[in-house]
């Protein structure tokens, strides 16, 4: 069972542009700013050519992150789908993998960012490297949130400045003292090493999945987001580094860790030159501040997790997870301490690299698994081939970052599991959705994981096509007396549906149970859970069964015996598990504290309707030869005329929901739902007169031109 532990979800504000702002930012600093004079000194020239393979090769990974990322759009990043795709054991490998990828993509940046202040204040880089740790360390510790529509500016500087310099770049480009002769310095190669090199450059696309529950529509804004991030940083690289190398003698470029600065004063006056370092100086500050706070919150979700001791759960008076910071920050101090900055790239890359290629094997394990609640809104192409070739990209160019960088990666792995088996194995009860795989060759499935993705999928966000007020619109409410089992309660529920679905009763109880997903919005006085099982219908249907005394939620339901006082039965389509899973969230978020109160105290059904369906007015009119709408009766839906705003959403006809098409025929004792603005619907009196007035004096006009 998933409960929900805080009734306030976070709100879906982020939009395209705020996502490609994170991607991009996250993106665009050390691997711009500070990674060409390595990269060029380990290939020559064709260090452009390698950030532009390397562009193209995070593809299958991107696509991975991006489908990730819209099945369990929530909180957490990378670590929190690897951790429930892979189990812990080698959840414990991913937190401390992705952990240490920005430990060491942070003490990367800081490099940069000391070089940068080195042109205004003549301080040794590490040492200066030093302070700005302990000053970021602690501005995370006393909880600096960056806001999304700072990034948007921050990263719109950053683009503008850069656009600059590659105009002014490409003005000068055959007037530099640098050479792209010979290209491949170290042929194939040296290519590939700095390919392998400059992939920390990409790193930032994980990022993405870290807010993923604050973006709005995420099955679209997610993908196509880092996509255009993806896009835009990989031209911004290429450019950028041609130009470096064009304009800078290689002797220079080769040992400089500001080389866009050096390429700037070659191509920009004075003032341009020191623009591009402010942009630097802005792009590392973002980098390097929203890396602590994300890699500050790797030990928390570990520890929730029992994979870390419980000590990184405790969090100071502005709610940041003090040792996590703390431990981040003396973990970066030890790197810059201990590496040069040509080691520190390359073992950046080298974990960057590793998270990539665990983001694809969690895509093959959970479409393996065939857990019906893994219901991305994006699905990576190509599958299984993009996820294999991502794979298989990630370790090759690992094994080509040399011995160092394998022998750290391995032995990251080999503390990580010797971690586990000692500590975390004891306190860890999740077993994820591999073993779901491992199930259809005999071994055991981990059942809560599957109630939990289906949490999960709450912060989806409504597509325009999923039919949220249609769905409240044909819901049934039952009132159901005080003290009445659970059971007893979803038999009455899975009798009215089994009369609209054409399905047994039994098979319906059956399918609830079985499924055993239940979401509980918690609430002082009136909680609520959502019970949601799949059927193969044309349509979903909801059931609301409301008990003011309260009804028990027994374990052999998922439960751990709370008391709800309404349960909302949803039926959802197999062919569209996702769909019902966004319209549960869509349910649950009209389920707070004020609006359970109005649910329960509700006296009729269509104020029920009302409080789940706030913007909009649902109204039933029964056609009855006795009442006014007795006229409609042997009408097509289709003769009808749509008041404006106003929709046919339903046919109730002998116990039935029937969705009506423009050929469907009404019937005496049916009854005709519809949707419209609030106050704007008829009173039954005048609906007759208004739907037919116009339209049938269209047919008879329409028939006297066809004779």
């Amino acid at each position: 069972m998933s409960t929900t532990e805080n009734p306030k979800t976070m709100h879906r504000t982020l939009k395209l542009r705020h996502v490609f702002a994170l991607s991009t930012g996250a993106m665009v600093s050390s691997g711009l700013f500070l990674l060409p004079g390595l990269a060029a000194a380990e290939g020559g020239p064709s260090a452009i050519l390698a950030y532009a393979i390397a562009g193209i090769l995070v593809i299958p990974s991107m696509l991975s992150v991006a489908e990730l990322s819209t099945a369990m759009p929530r909180a957490g990043g990378a670590y929190y789908f690897l951790e429930r795709a892979l189990g812990p054991a080698v959840g414990t490998i991913t937190g401390m993998g992705t952990w240490l990828s920005l430990v060491l993509k942070d003490s990367f940046a800081l490099i940069g960012m000391s070089a940068y202040l080195n042109l205004v204040v003549d301080v040794p880089t590490k040492p200066l490297a030093l302070v700005l740790i302990v000053i970021f360390t602690a501005v995370n510790i006393a909880g600096s949130k960056a806001s999304a529509t700072l990034q948007i500016m921050l990263v719109a500087f950053v683009l503008g400045v850069m656009a600059i310099f590659l105009v002014a770049g490409g003005i000068n480009f055959g007037d530099g003292e640098g050479s792209l002769e010979p290209f491949f310095t170290d042929g194939a190669g040296g290519l590939v090493a700095v390919i392998g090199l400059v992939f920390v450059s990409y790193g930032g696309l994980t990022k993405v999945a870290s807010v993923a529950e604050e973006i709005e529509d995420p099955s679209r804004n997610i993908p196509l987001g880092m996509a255009l991030s993806l896009l835009a940083s990989t031209v911004l690289y290429t450019l950028a580094v041609l130009v470096a190398v064009a304009v800078v003698p290689a002797e220079r470029l080769h040992d400089d860790l500001a080389p866009i600065h050096s390429a700037a004063k070659a191509v920009l006056p004075a003032a341009g030159a020191v623009l591009v370092a402010i942009a630097a100086l802005a792009a590392f500050s973002s980098a390097v501040n929203a890396g602590i706070l994300a890699a500050g919150r790797y030990p928390l979700a570990m520890s929730r997790e029992g994979l870390l001791p419980p000590v990184f759960l405790k969090l100071t008076k502005s709610r940041t997870p003090i040792w996590g910071i703390v431990v981040t920050g003396a973990a970066m101090a030890l790197v810059v301490t201990a590496l040069d900055v040509h080691a520190i790239a390359k073992l950046a890359s080298a974990f960057v690299l590793l998270t990539f290629a665990l983001v694809n094997l969690a895509v093959l394990v959970l479409r393996a698994s065939h857990i019906r609640s893994y219901a991305p809104g994006f699905h990576s192409p190509m599958y299984p081939f993009m996820q294999f070739v991502g794979i298989g990209i990630a370790v090759y160019l690992i094994v080509n970052l040399g011995a160092l960088s394998l022998l750290m990666v391995s032995g990251a792995i080999a503390v990580s599991l010797a971690w586990y088996f000692a500590y975390g194995r004891k306190r860890s009860t999740r077993a994820g959705a591999i073993y779901h795989v491992f199930e259809r060759w005999g071994a055991s499935a981990d059942r809560t994981l599957d109630r939990e993705l289906r949490a999960a999928a709450q912060s989806h966000g409504l597509r325009v096509d999923d039919e949220y007020p249609g769905l409240i619109a044909r819901a049934a409410v039952i009132n159901l007396p005080d003290g009445i089992k659970f059971s007893d309660a979803a038999g009455r529920a899975a009798q009215v549906l089994a009369t609209r679905m054409d399905v047994a009763a039994d098979v319906v109880s059956t399918a609830f149970q079985e499924t055993g997903s239940l979401w509980i919005r918690p609430s002082e006085k009136h909680p609520t859970a959502t019970p949601i099982a799949f059927f193969d219908t044309t349509d979903e249907h909801l059931i609301i069964a409301r008990s003011p005394g309260g009804i028990q939620v027994p374990p052999e339901w998922g439960g751990r015996g709370e008391t709800v006082n309404a349960l909302f039965f949803l039926a959802g389509r197999s062919e569209e598990a996702s769909k019902a899973l966004r319209l549960a969230g869509e349910l649950a978020a009209h389920q707070t504290a004020d609006d359970g109160e109005a649910l329960a105290t509700a006296g009729f059904e269509s104020e029920i309707k009302a409080v789940l369906l706030p913007e909009l007015a649902i109204e039933q009119y029964p056609l009855l030869p006795e009442l006014p709408t007795g006229q409609l009766i042997g009408h097509q839906i289709g003769e009808l005329n749509h008041p404006p705003g106003v929709h046919f959403e339903a046919v109730v006809r002998h116990g039935k929901v029937l969705n009506p098409d423009d050929d469907f025929i009404l019937e005496a004792d049916d009854q005709l739902t519809l949707i419209g603005p609030v106050d704007g619907l008829p009173p039954i009196e005048r609906f007759a007169e208004m739907v037919t007035e116009s339209a049938l004096s269209d047919k008879i006009h329409r028939s006297q031109h066809r004779h």
